[in-house]
């Protein structure tokens, strides 16, 4: 309970008020995460943060966030912490995986619950980052609304039903950069796969008639140059294994 608590009391003194120092990570666990397949075939599941909170004692709520390689590009690493460290640049996957380009890397999530009723018994919001300098707030990240979409049923082509919505995106996807109230209201600017820097994700999962979080997670995803030689070796490791592999 004291863990839950202390987390609240972060989020609400970091994430939701203006001008905290850089990006933050919360979560209960990182390491493996079976469950989780982000919507994917193949996507690494080894090191995800995940946070799990029971509701009136038997409503069980989990989220997970992770980043992870898109197809064949080089495997990301970690703190251990909730931090990932991405290359710069952007393509098509490699060995022709993609019609689409994207940055080298994914961010996926995962929502579930258990135990009695559904995701729409609450409000749920995935926050993502466009820009790569540090202490960004919650308010100038751009906003994808599930339970909107979930409640917007077949037109979406969701189900309002729903007890579990996971998926993989890349910040390169034309739709998180375009209005669509109240589904996604996206940041300023435009993402760079180019710059350096340090973007931000969280999910906040809320009461929806009292407004309070029930449960937050957050990650950090650090990108840097990747040297030339690393690129060269990561490439070819990854288009030996894509096939047992894929990336969404």
């Amino acid at each position: 309970m004291r863990t839950k608590i202390r987390k609240l009391v972060i989020l609400a003194c970091t994430l939701l008020l203006p001008g905290f120092a850089s990006a933050i990570t919360i979560s209960d666990n990182f390491g493996p995460f079976p469950n989780a397949t982000f919507g994917g075939t193949g996507i690494p599941n080894d090191s995800v943060a995940a946070s799990t909170q029971i509701i009136d004692g038997t409503t069980t709520i989990t989220i997970a966030m992770s980043a992870t390689q898109r197809f064949s590009n080089p495997a990301l690493s970690n703190n251990g912490a909730g931090v990932y460290f991405a290359g710069t640049g952007s393509n098509f996957g490699g060995a022709g995986q993609s019609t689409s380009e994207g940055a080298l890397w994914n961010w996926n999530y995962y929502i579930g619950i258990t135990g009695g009723g559904q995701l729409t018994d609450y409000q749920i919001d995935i926050y993502y980052d466009f820009d790569p300098a540090a202490g960004n707030t919650l308010a100038t990240l751009g906003r994808l609304d599930v339970t909107a979409t979930l409640n917007c049923g077949i037109l979406c082509g969701a189900n309002p039903a729903s007890t579990l919505e996971q998926g993989s995106q890349n910040l390169m996807f034309g739709f998180l950069a375009a209005p669509f109230p109240p589904l996604v209201t996206p940041p300023a600017g435009v993402f760079n796969p180019n710059i350096t820097g340090n973007y931000q994700f969280a999910i906040v999962v809320s009461d929806p008639l009292f407004g309070f979080p029930v449960e937050t997670l957050a990650i950090e995803v650090s990108v840097v140059p990747v040297p030339a030689a690393v690129w060269l070796f990561g490439s070819a490791l990854g288009l030996l294994g894509w096939m047992r592999r894929r990336a969404a």
